[in-house]
């Protein structure tokens, strides 16, 4: 009677993984998307051993540390006058909607840039720490900016202010505030822009010091709440790195930032699960870039950061990141990140073919304008792609529009190929134009 319950409990059980998978694979019924979205599944039948030898591991570390904390080395801003005029000569002069999706009038743009005081660029020069997750705005305020909705692939959620998420623990440069005093123009290691005062504190040289002289550790569990004596002070994503003050077995104690009652840094001590954070550099194999990558299976596509979301360059960065790999926030920088391989000019199939010959898999970007992802093998003789995406580009009766994932997927370089709307020439395979292997010795664009 046993022998026969265990029986019918081993068939529910191989039923039930069978009904998984096949949902899993079969949800996305879109050519393209129906591969299975799991990074693990992918990197399963690789060998689990060091993509990078030793010492390059160590170079590359030393320049990601450069780079991280290069704020905290500036004594001046870095083109904030030009930026900002840029931001107003681009967004400033009309044909820019608000959050009721109707034009905004010419004064409200004037106001911004009152208010953004681009005389006063250098005028404050402080070393500083982001303590909360932020956001790098291109205008002191948290009103959007929209193109026109009735343009293809504007509208929600492209709000052209908004640059970059910010994690807790960033090194900062400050250039000056707003009008009011809310917001601050920094420099990060990878982007400008205005951020809210009270998500910053200020660091003199002495405190920048101490914290560059330690270890780091970086969260590698989505969303890790930090406590400072029980109280919760932020929820840090993936990609976030903090001075690793003390290394354990199942937790790690890590240095914390605050901003005390005159908004300058202090730091604070928190255990952590070994599960939540780990030291910096994680090890760089397959298997553990994968399970990195599965953290941000099925997130929701967030422009420039919006909502606490990725876009794809943001992804690409915050997964490299604490495997000791700094990237640029950008998808045309990132893909030309040391040592790139030119894709113009080849035939959909030869693209498929140098990309399965000579990318490693979990540790190559593909670029396209627009569009950056991360090659992580082939499925069934199909080179896969992990990549944060909006929309499909589609065209019915000569009106151009947008097929609308929004998401973070694994997909097939032929995604979209069977919507009868795609546009001939446009898909992913169509528009690739190199192939950058950041790992490899090369020149880091700034």
């Amino acid at each position: 009677m046993n022998g026969e319950i265990r029986l019918r409990s081993f068939c529910a059980f191989l039923f039930l993984t069978g009904f998984l998978v096949f949902f899993s694979v079969r949800a996305e019924a879109q050519a393209g998307l129906s591969v299975p979205q799991s990074p693990m599944f992918h990197a399963a039948s690789l060998p689990d051993v060091p993509l990078v030898p030793a010492e390059r591991r160590k170079e590359l570390l030393h320049e990601m540390r450069e780079r991280f904390f290069s704020p905290w080395s500036q004594t001046e801003p870095r083109k904030a006058k030009e930026t900002l005029e840029w931001v107003f000569d681009r967004y400033g002069k009309g044909g820019i909607f608000g959050e009721n999706l109707q034009p905004r009038p010419s004064s409200w743009a004037e106001e911004q840039r009152k208010a953004s005081r681009i005389g006063a660029a250098g005028e404050l020069n402080r070393l500083a720490a982001s303590v909360r997750p932020s956001s790098l705005r291109l205008m002191p305020t948290d009103e959007p900016v929209f193109l026109s909705p009735d343009l293809p692939g504007e509208g929600y959620p492209f709000d052209y202010l908004q640059n970059s998420l910010v994690h807790p623990g960033e090194p900062l440069f400050v250039s000056h505030l707003s009008e009011d005093g809310l917001w601050a123009w920094c420099d990060t290691s990878y982007a400008s822009g205005w951020m809210k005062i009270h998500d910053l504190a200020f660091a003199d040289r002495a405190a920048a010091e101490r914290w560059m002289g330690f270890p780091l550790a970086a969260v590698v569990s989505e969303n890790t709440v930090f406590r400072r004596e029980g109280t919760a002070l932020f929820r840090a994503k993936v990609g976030t790195l903090l001075p690793l003050v003390r290394k354990g077995i199942a937790g790690h104690l890590v240095a914390v930032p605050f901003r005390d009652r005159d908004g300058n840094l202090g730091v604070s001590q928190a255990a952590v699960s070994a599960d939540d954070v780990e030291p910096v550099p994680l090890p760089m194999t397959p298997w553990k870039l994968a399970s990195a990558a599965e953290e941000f299976s099925g997130e929701l596509y967030g422009w420039g950061g919006f909502l606490g979301n990725r876009d794809c360059s943001a992804m690409t960065r915050d997964l490299l990141l604490p495997f000791g790999i700094w990237l640029p926030r950008n998808s045309a920088a990132q893909a030309g990140t040391s040592e790139v391989i030119p894709l113009d000019g080849l035939s959909p199939a030869e693209k498929k073919a140098l990309i399965a010959g000579k990318g490693v898999p979990f540790l190559t970007l593909l670029g396209m304008p627009g569009h950056v992802m991360l090659y992580i093998g082939t499925y069934r003789g199909e080179p896969l792609v992990l990549h944060t995406m909006w929309g499909i580009r589609t065209e019915r009766n000569g009106k151009e529009g947008r097929h609308v994932v929004g998401k973070n997927v694994i997909s097939t370089l032929d995604l979209g190929s069977d919507l009868s709307d795609h546009v001939p020439g446009r898909l992913l395979a169509d528009r690739l134009n190199r192939m950058a292997l950041p790992a490899s010795g090369g020149t880091m664009p700034d």
